[in-house]
């Protein structure tokens, strides 16, 4: 396998404008319509709060025109009508309705999948709307749960991007976890997703030593990352975990002054990632983990450690945990991030790893 060179995969709340199907502001009550929703989201009196990226809101209804509700200046947002993608929602300021409309009489169902991170920003989406027709019960939630836990690679930073060097604002508005291999993989399995992913952060150490007071431990016991005393939804119960992590730790050398090592950094990251795996196996009552690394820049220092984190859990007893390396990249998005080529790539190596764990849910 060739060795692959990665930059910084620190993304910041970016803003950029796109074209969208946008309307006046609402003048209709959202109603009642019962919702599914996937995903870290934080309900509040009238409307829903959400900074992890792939968070989504379903409904179903009868009519000819629907609207969504909200006011984020910083995410944007894909819309689905019957599962094929009709509008995306660019960032803007304001409470504002983005009307459907036209569409074929009859039931439908729409969904509302948030499609990048904003780890500092908290935007609120109100629901949906009509304009006549009826609301129809929610959707049926999935039976298959799967939860993605990983970093700007899980996130799908910049998947639709074919060009590595690029301005925050084209990094913005090319990223579409939707596109990315998480949510393309859950849907090729019929399963609900939840995609905890954090671009530049690290399990125990950020790219290139950045922000060393935290790390991805710090966010993922959060159901907002900008609220520390919020804590995740024990209602979610996924049968599957998919880990990507250890990019930001080994994709740069240890920088002189940085409180580990190159051997503590191994160390520490193997005993993190083992309290993890703990940790989830607590919380979901033993689900089947599959854990993935690759070939880094400079000194291939991720595959070995993932390695031997499996290993020492299988060797414990743990047959519910299983090892899968990823295959060279084309990483051609911005900043050597993988493009759409390289998610269906990984999403057919997550489809053959299920498979040959023949897991009965």
């Amino acid at each position: 396998m060739p060795t692959i060179k990665l930059t910084h995969s620190c993304a910041a709340a970016l803003v950029a404008a796109c074209a969208c199907l946008s309307g006046p502001l609402a003048a209709a009550e959202t109603g009642t319509a019962p919702l599914l929703l996937s995903g870290r989201w934080v309900q509040n009196s009238d409307h829903w709060q959400a900074s992890w990226p792939g968070v989504a809101m379903a409904a179903r209804f009868q009519g000819s025109a629907v609207g969504v509700v909200l006011n984020d200046e910083r995410s944007h947002y894909a819309v689905e009508i019957d599962g094929q993608p009709v509008a995306q929602i660019s960032p803007a300021s304001g409470k504002r309705t983005v009307w459907i409309r036209s569409l074929a009489a009859g039931e439908h169902r729409i969904e509302l999948i948030r499609r990048n991170e904003t780890p500092d920003y908290v935007g609120s989406v109100y629901g949906f709307t009509l304009d006549g027709g009826q609301w129809l019960a929610a959707p049926t939630p999935p039976q298959r749960k799967i939860e993605f836990i990983g970093d700007s690679f899980t996130a799908a930073l910049a998947n639709l991007s074919n060009k590595r060097d690029c301005s925050d604002a084209e990094i913005s508005s090319s990223t579409d976890i939707s596109q990315g291999f998480a949510i393309q993989l859950s849907r090729q399995l019929g399963a609900q997703w939840q995609t905890n992913a954090m671009s530049g952060m690290g399990l125990i150490r950020n790219w290139n030593g950045n922000l060393p007071d935290r790390d991805f431990r710090t966010y993922y016991a959060r159901q907002l990352q900008t609220d520390a005393s919020s804590k995740p939804d024990n209602h979610w119960q996924p049968q599957l975990v998919v880990i990507g992590l250890g990019v930001n730790d080994f994709s740069t050398p240890v920088n002189p002054g940085e409180q580990r090592s190159t051997e503590q950094r191994a160390k520490d990251f193997q005993a993190a990632y083992r309290e993890l795996i703990k940790t989830l196996n607590a919380r979901y009552k033993t689900p089947h983990i599959i854990v993935t690394a690759m070939k880094l820049w400079p000194d291939d220092q991720q595959r070995p450690n993932v390695r031997a984190v499996v290993d020492a859990e299988q060797a414990a007893g743990n047959q519910r945990i299983h090892y899968l390396q990823l295959e060279a990249m084309q990483l051609s998005a911005c900043q050597w991030h993988p493009n759409r080529a390289d998610h269906r790539q990984v999403m057919q190596q997550l489809l053959d790893k299920i498979a040959a764990i023949k897991m009965q849910w």
